[in-house]
Formats: C-alpha cells, structure tokens, sequence
C-alpha cells in the first residue's frame, strides 16, 4: 500500500510539474500585445495641462529594424510619436493609451525629455506621478530640452542608432559624463541643502539632431538656468565624479600644452563656520598620465614634472571656482550640496542657517584645494619631433 501511496504521488507530481511549464499564467500579457516605450517627453499643454508624448518601438519583419520596407525600398522608422493631453501627468497617460491596440510599457523606458517650459513651472506633479508608477525604472535618465518642447527631441532622428534616444542617453555619459536619473533627482529633492541636475540636451541641425550641452539646475524642483559644457566639467570635479577624462594645460613660460589623462579622482566637502558666518572647504585630489606634450619639457626629469603638476592644480583650482561662481550667480541653486554638508557633519549649525540658506549660498565663501600627481610613463619624455639642443631638461 505504501508502494503504491508513493507512486502515485510521484506521477502527480510529474503532471503538476508539466502542467506549470506547458501552460500560461491566465492573468499575463503577450508579448505581441505590448508596446515598448523607449522615450517619453513632458510638456505644457495649450490649455495648461500636461502634455504627455512618447516615442514606441515599431517591430519589424524578420526582426530587421530600419530594414527597407515597402515598394522601391523606401526606408522604415524604428519608431513612432504619439501624444495626448491631461489634466495631469497621469491622466495624460491614460488618454494616450486609448489610441494603441497594445498595452504601453513604460518599463523599458531609457530616457525621459523634460520641455523648457515644463521645466522652468516645476517637476513636482511630474515626479510624483512617475515616482508612484510601479512600471518606471528608476534608472531612467532624465533630460532637459533647452530652448525647445520635450516632443521636440522625441522627434528627431539620429543617424548612428536604431533608436535615437539610445543615442542620447550615451552621448550623455561618453560626452558630458553626467547621467542624472528619476531616482537622483527624488535624493536631491528630498534631501537637505541640495538641489537637483538633469543633463541640457539642445537640438541641432543636419546629420547630429541633437547634443547634449552641459547641466540644468533646479532650485525648488523649478528650472533655474543652465551651466555649459565647462562648468560641468567643474562640476564632476567637485562631486568626484571627473574619472577617465583628459585634461590640457599650458605651463607658464613655456610654449605648448601638457594633455593629461586622469585616472583617479575624489573629492571631499568641509563645512565650517567663522563666527556667524558660514564657509566651506573643497579639496580635489586626482592623478593622471601624460597623454600628450607639445612643450619643449622633458618630462622624465622631476622638475619638469613639478611644473606640469603646478600648472594642473592651477587649472583645475581655476575651473573648478569659475563653476562655483556661476552656480552662486547665474542659476543661485546648491547643485553641489553645500548644505548637505552642514546637514550631515554639523547639524548644530545647519539648523541656524538652513531657514537663510538661499540668501546664504550665492555669497558663501568656497575655498578651494587641488592635489594631483602626474604618473610618468613611455609617454612622458619630450616630443619626438624635438632635436636634442631643443629639448628643457630643467
């Protein structure tokens, strides 16, 4: 009796096993009833509503994206643009769902374009609606549309990739080295004395549609300005983020330019108070190998190293100030989070200054501090081209 209690608990388990893997799950959605969506875009509506865009894969035959379609070859989009209009982000959402036989996904969604517009009114129901979204990915890259509506960038077309956005969101990361996501802008927004980022993505003409410009800067999730390709660099320094770039500088007295590849970088904020008044410390560290040297420096000899060295510091120091003053007088927004520093390591004091911060930062004093050291390498000697009597061993 045992024997055969077993045996038939064996078989229906087999049969249950077999019925999972050969059957579907009632409740799940095809793939051919699904539509990806691979961008979306914000924007004011005519009547002050939001207008919702978005950019859907269009899938081919054979699996051939942007194959030759059609009679006499004509070429085929990889996409679509389709847009409705909303009381609010979700509504708008809803409406543009009504003109697809297919079920939209927002879960392979890259990249989200914010309209000027948009923008400069604020993010906050924007955010809200994508933050509560169980579909969007929180790694989504978010980008500002500088000067244009955000159905503007969707538009465009981008010759180098099946799908224009793909091309955006790495030219964001090869080209600016910033990618700002949904969910850095929710950290930003929700934390104290700082203030989010999104990348400036301006569209061009011809053959390059589109190009990423350099960051735009929120104060109070409302678009304050726009800082150019290089206070973002500045930037990257200040956040430690400027890694696996290259850098030039002349060296005083000396004819040509030094190229340096950074290999390491870091940074480190320090918040201080004299008095009632507040300050803050930056220190910039990195190091790096030549890369390129037109001067007439040796640079194999210590010496020439140290004025290469100098003249890094100094440019960095230089760079990384000018960023810092135009954060303070063009746009007036913490994106460095200045404050977060005060909040984190001397709480005591950022309850003092925190109701005054606004007023504080555009005219807080910032010292800033660069080390960095050359690595020497093959490439670290005199240019080629250079006769011997012409080359500076000191």
């Amino acid at each position: 009796m045992g024997e055969n209690k077993d045996k038939k608990l064996f078989f229906l388990t087999i049969i249950t096993v077999f019925m999972l893997l050969f059957s579907g799950c009632w409740d799940r959605t095809e793939v051919n009833d699904i539509g990806l969506i691979t961008a979306s875009a914000y924007d004011v509506a005519p009547d002050g509503g939001i207008q919702y865009s978005v950019q859907i894969l269009v899938p081919s035959a054979g699996g051939q994206g942007g194959g030759q379609g059609g009679s006499g070859g004509q070429q085929k989009k990889n996409f679509i643009v389709e847009t409705a209009i909303g009381m609010d982000p979700g509504d708008a959402e809803n409406n543009i769902q009504k003109k697809f036989p297919r079920r939209l996904f927002r879960g392979h969604r890259r990249v989200i374009i914010l309209g000027e517009e948009l923008a400069t009114q604020g993010l906050d129901k924007m955010l809200d609606s994508i933050g509560r979204d169980p579909q969007n990915r929180l790694r989504t890259s978010v980008v500002v549309a500088k000067g244009k509506k955000g159905i503007d960038l969707l538009q465009a077309e981008y010759p180098l990739e099946r799908i224009p956005t793909e091309a955006m969101r790495e030219m964001m990361i090869i080209g600016v080295g910033v990618n700002a996501t949904i969910h850095d802008l929710l950290i930003a927004a929700s934390s104290e004395g700082a203030q989010p980022i999104a990348v400036a993505i301006e569209k061009g003409e011809g053959e390059q549609s589109f190009k990423p410009t350099g960051i735009a800067a929120f104060k109070d999730l409302k678009l304050a300005g726009y800082l150019d390709s290089e206070d973002t660099e500045g930037y990257l320094w200040i956040k430690g983020k400027f890694k696996n770039g290259i850098i030039a500088t002349t060296v005083p007295e000396n004819e040509g330019v030094i190229r340096i590849n950074v290999n390491n970088q870091s940074s480190k904020i320090t918040p201080g108070m004299r008095g009632n008044k507040a300050y803050v410390n930056v220190l910039i560290k990195g190091d790096g190998s030549i890369y390129g040297n037109s001067t007439r420096l040796d640079l194999t000899v210590p010496e020439n190293i140290e004025l290469a060295q100098t003249a890094i510091k100094a440019r960095i120091k230089k760079q990384v100030e000018n960023t810092i003053k135009s954060a303070q007088k063009q746009v007036g927004a913490d994106i460095f989070g200045f404050g977060s520093a005060f909040y984190q390591f001397r709480p005591s004091d950022w309850k003092k200054i925190k109701d005054k911060w606004p007023q504080t930062f555009p005219d807080l004093k910032v010292n800033v501090i660069t080390e960095f050291k050359i690595k020497t390498s093959g490439m670290s000697g005199p240019p080629l081209y250079l006769k011997e009597n012409e080359v500076k061993k000191k």
